[in-house]
């Protein structure tokens, strides 16, 4: 893997650089900064979906196939919120289970699932 120049934008997960993935997503604020990568919201995905928290992934091809695009919802940014929260939590160390609690939740209705 490329290591990444100082002041190079990278992921505040797996790290890698904004030129070796294809998409970063900053969050909406300034303070704390941070980015999240293309492949480590698949992952996220992933998690949610075997936690039951998102359906699987539809089929390719299929006609039905709805939306499940979290960042074209419009409480994208309330999540990307969340997710600041939660990596500021994280970063400090301190207990970040309540941050991933209201993640779950706000991604459970933004797929019109029930939040509990």
């Amino acid at each position: 893997m490329k290591r990444p120049k100082p002041d190079d934008l990278q992921c505040s997960f797996c790290h890698k650089a904004q030129d070796v993935v294809g998409k970063l997503i900053s969050s909406p604020s300034d303070y704390p900064r941070a980015y999240i990568c293309d492949e480590c919201v698949a992952v996220c995905t992933s998690i949610l979906q075997d936690d039951g928290m998102l359906p699987p992934a539809p089929r390719a091809g299929s006609p039905e196939r709805p939306s499940h695009c979290l960042m074209c919802h419009p409480m994208a940014h309330n999540l990307l919120l969340l997710v600041e929260q939660w990596i500021a939590a994280e970063s400090a160390g301190g207990g970040a289970d309540r941050q991933l609690q209201r993640m779950r939740e706000t991604a459970r209705l933004m797929m019109g699932l029930d939040p509990s």
